[in-house]
């Protein structure tokens, strides 16, 4: 006799509203619908609690032991793995009490609900969002961990996917499922001000390249003075220092006027409405950037660099200016020449929202997410 799926352990392990918090509440929504009942594990509070979403879920806080990498040194190993023991007990006493049938991880970097379900033999799914290119031992340690304690493992993007096959996860185990969205593509943009806007929307943190385009919009300041970079996001206390030193590199190249550190922002529409051009120039792979549909939307040009998923978002490249992580003095004049370049800027706008609308939509998502747990019950 097949056992249904009724309750679903969700966790995550950040309390924010960045992208891949924005996708929690769109599994979260489909869940509902499904009319699954949701427990939803958060390493900390924050703005979710807030959410309608959230409050339709039996909402815990507790400290998962979440690898980052200010802990990667021997004394925030040693404090991980004593939260990562606890919780593994906690979660599994938890499990037992309300007879959770499903344990669902959105990232990779929390395991010890997928420890509890091991001890009593629940299936697992990871939805994993994350490239840790920088660690290969990390890498490593993970990629066997998910061998072990996985069932099912989404990747959001291929540049995802490859990743994890690359380093041993086989492709049997994998799946790319694209994240879905309900689009509200603005028909008209009236810009009043005379100089040209660019916005930067993402967490300032060194991977996502804001002192490449620092250094980018210091070498295009040469030959133009009407051009203005608004950077949207905030930090992390442990990139504080990072952060300073990009404020101090705009002073010491005399930018404050045209580039502005505008902070965290949930009207992130607001400014790109306001915007010419949208540009993302991460120096690592990033896997799948969700404010890129954002700029869509807006009816922006995209600017970006090639790393990560970006390149999918935008058809493998053909919807969006690239431009060159490793040259700055390149990526200037490529930008300079597409800013005249009206007829094509619209045709990449025009050919993006034609390939989002059909291949990142909320119901392909959905249907996709269906077939998975689906395969669950017919195993079981």
């Amino acid at each position: 006799m097949k056992k249904s799926i009724n309750k679903i352990l969700l966790a995550h392990s950040s309390n924010d509203l960045y992208g891949a918090s924005k996708i929690l509440l769109n599994l979260i929504e489909f869940f509902i619908s499904e009319d699954y009942e949701i427990h939803l594990f958060l390493s900390n509070n924050g703005p979710l609690n807030e959410n309608p979403l959230i409050k339709k879920c039996k909402l815990n806080v507790l400290e998962l032991g979440v690898f980052r990498k200010k802990y990667f040194n021997f004394f925030g190993l040693i404090n991980r793995l004593y939260f990562i023991i606890k919780s593994s007990f906690l979660i599994k006493k938890y499990i037992i009490k309300n007879r959770i049938d499903l344990v669902y991880l959105n990232t990779s970097t929390i395991i010890s609900p997928a420890i509890a379900t091991k001890l009593i033999n629940l299936p697992t799914v990871y939805h994993l969002h994350e490239i840790p290119s920088s660690s290969k031992i990390y890498t490593k340690f993970l990629v066997n961990f998910l061998k072990i304690f996985s069932n099912k493992v989404i990747a959001v993007s291929n540049s995802v996917k490859n990743y994890w096959t690359l380093n041993g996860l086989s492709k049997e185990k994998i799946t790319t499922i694209y994240n879905g969205f309900e689009f509200d593509f603005k028909k008209e943009k009236s810009i009043k001000r005379k100089e040209v806007i660019f916005t930067n929307v993402s967490r300032i943190i060194p991977y996502k390249g804001h002192l490449f385009l620092i250094e980018l919009f210091y070498q295009m300041s040469k030959f133009r003075k009407d051009l203005i970079l608004n950077i949207i996001g905030d930090t992390l206390p442990e990139y504080e220092s990072y952060y300073n030193k990009l404020i101090e590199k705009v002073k010491e190249y005399n930018l404050q006027k045209n580039i502005h550190f505008i902070g965290f922002k949930e009207d992130v529409k607001k400014h790109l409405n306001e915007s010419h051009f949208f540009i993302h120039c991460p120096i690592s792979p990033d896997p799948l950037p969700t404010v890129i549909f954002e700029a869509i939307e807006s009816n922006l040009p995209v600017l970006y660099t090639n790393q990560g998923g970006a390149y999918e978002i935008l058809d493998s490249g053909k919807n969006g200016l690239l431009i060159d992580s490793l040259s700055t003095i390149k990526s200037c004049h490529l930008i300079l020449k597409y800013i005249d370049e009206k007829d094509l800027q619209q045709n990449h706008v025009n050919d993006s929202i034609s390939f989002v609308e059909k291949n990142f939509n909320i119901s392909s998502f959905n249907n996709n997410l269906k077939k998975i747990i689906n395969d669950f019950v017919n195993k079981t």
